[in-house]
């Protein structure tokens, strides 16, 4: 049997974590816009391009409207305020710190981090 490849498995835990957001939020407000009934995608304050160790952070990943997601530029400065409302001022800030460690250290997945990611979020959508 072949191994499925470190790409492939990120993208399947990329795609079941956003799920888990979307469904988590799906009764929220757009964490940018604050409007209701949009949530159509995960949006990451830390961006994952960037800021790859923490993709998989829930305190980092909020239900966002397709268009402050993508297409709202300026989108950052009310998701960050909303953040701040949302998880409160000591998670935000162990959050910044992660994200800083991660900028300073760098983070590689493992196929077993990944794995149980994958299933640790398949299982939380059931429970939802």
């Amino acid at each position: 049997m072949k191994k499925v490849t470190l790409p492939k498995l990120k993208k399947k835990a990329q795609e079941v974590f956003n799920a888990y957001i979307r469904e988590r939020d799906k009764d929220k407000p757009c964490i940018s816009s604050g409007k209701t009934g949009v949530i159509k995608q995960a949006g990451h304050f830390f961006p994952v391009s960037t800021y790859d160790g923490i993709r998989f952070d829930e305190d980092n990943v909020h239900g966002e409207s397709a268009y402050s997601n993508c297409f709202d530029e300026g989108h950052l400065i009310p998701y960050r305020d909303n953040l701040l409302e949302r998880i409160g001022k000591e998670r935000f800030d162990a959050l910044y710190k992660r994200a800083e460690d991660y900028k300073k250290n760098g983070y590689k997945w493992t196929r077993y981090e990944l794995i149980k990611i994958i299933a640790l979020y398949k299982k939380k959508i059931t429970e939802l």
